[in-house]
């Protein structure tokens, strides 16, 4: 249960920046006016929202902490900012949340449209926060590569890349000119989370970090060995994604509803099973040097952190979310909060209620609406 004092702690935590909470609340039926190449405006008795598509020039190169090999290439990773109507249109804005999806997802673990009531990232907009949700490079609509040349140092780099042209403006939208963020907080679910973790220590520049179903010490059988089902499908030579080699499925696909969910309806199973990836090898490869390093630096981080686990997740059982806060031991506002009953993939619990606009984790059922991070 989430008390009012937590709120108020999480609140000042995240320093009232971007959104998280898992937005999976009904909808109203809503109407679109949007194409793929021009902002979607939904139509609503709530202030209007607009996702509008953007994209980002950066470099597959590693500069951070973990060592581990990238092909140094340049490629466009798209997506879409995500907020109140009115609010983009103006030129600068104060807070925004880069959110990083982790192994086997897309942008669409923050925007799934496919059926009502699981667009988190309108969610959040409904309530005035601002989100820029992503395909990271080798998913989804943005660029592929070789998924041998990728690795979870570069990862971090281009996540820095992209926090970077959101202060700055220099990125695309498809609205015009795209609006400047004085603050961007990093989240990331599962693997994202780590990539947003090692971010955080290595370039700093970030002003909060959410850790979503992620943990480097508490980690499940089930894990080690999705893990290894990908590291043998890779040492095969992996799979091919847009004509480019080297993915793996995280795991034999037959287990990927009994390792994401656990009390999802059978239809939301469905439709999100049909949109899940293969990853790049180099991934899954850095995995455990990036663990290795973690667990070395995480307390040089100084932002506030906010940690969240699945009490039902099979792949970072509890007291997962616990044991990742004690590693932020550099920060003075650390929370961490385990989730009664939900699975690994957060966002399609159908239980599960947004958090508000202001600053805190996700609410239990029949709650009132609290606070983001």
């Amino acid at each position: 249960m989430m008390h009012k004092k937590f709120l108020a702690a999480a609140t000042a935590a995240i320093v009232a920046a971007a959104p998280l909470a898992v937005a999976t609340a009904p909808t109203h039926a809503a109407t679109s006016t949007a194409t793929p190449e021009r902002p979607e405006v939904i139509a609503e008795r709530t202030p209007p929202v607009a996702q509008v598509p953007i994209s980002f020039r950066v470099r597959n190169v590693n500069r951070s902490d973990v060592p581990c090999a990238s092909n140094g290439r340049t490629y466009t990773v798209r997506g879409h900012v995500v907020g109140p109507a009115r609010k983009l249109q103006r030129s600068r804005l104060g807070n925004t949340t880069l959110y990083l999806h982790g192994l086997s997802f897309g942008e669409f673990f923050y925007r799934f449209q496919k059926l009502n009531g699981f667009d988190y990232a309108a969610d959040q907009a409904r309530r005035g926060q601002v989100s820029v949700v992503i395909d990271r490079l080798g998913y989804g609509r943005s660029d592929k590569l070789n998924g041998s040349q990728i690795c979870v140092g570069s990862r971090a780099d281009m996540a820095h890349q992209m926090v970077t042209k959101l202060r700055s403006g220099q990125y695309r939208s498809a609205a015009g000119r795209p609006p400047r963020f004085d603050k961007v907080v990093l989240a990331g679910h599962s693997y994202g989370g780590q990539i947003a973790q090692v971010a955080a220590y290595s370039f700093g520049d970030i002003a909060g970090l959410v850790v979503l179903g992620y943990s480097d010490r508490v980690q499940s059988r089930l894990l080690a060995s999705n893990a290894r089902f990908a590291a043998r499908v890779c040492a095969r030579g992996g799979r091919e994604v847009g004509g480019k080699p080297g993915y793996a499925p995280f795991g034999p696909p037959d287990g990927a509803g009994a390792a994401l969910f656990r009390s999802a309806a059978t239809r939301v199973k469905r439709a999100v099973l049909r949109e899940v990836n293969i990853d790049p090898c180099g991934d899954t490869a850095s995995f455990p040097t990036a663990t290795e390093v973690d667990l070395q630096r995480l307390g040089s981080v100084r932002v506030p952190v906010l940690v969240v686990g699945g009490g039902s997740d099979k792949l970072f059982p509890r007291p997962a979310a616990a044991d990742q806060a004690e590693l932020f031991t550099g920060s003075r506002s650390v929370h961490h909060r385990t989730l009664r009953g939900t699975a690994h993939a957060f966002t399609f619990r159908a239980q599960a209620r947004h958090v508000g606009a202001g600053g805190g984790p996700l609410a239990e059922p029949a709650r009132p609406a609290l606070s983001h991070c």
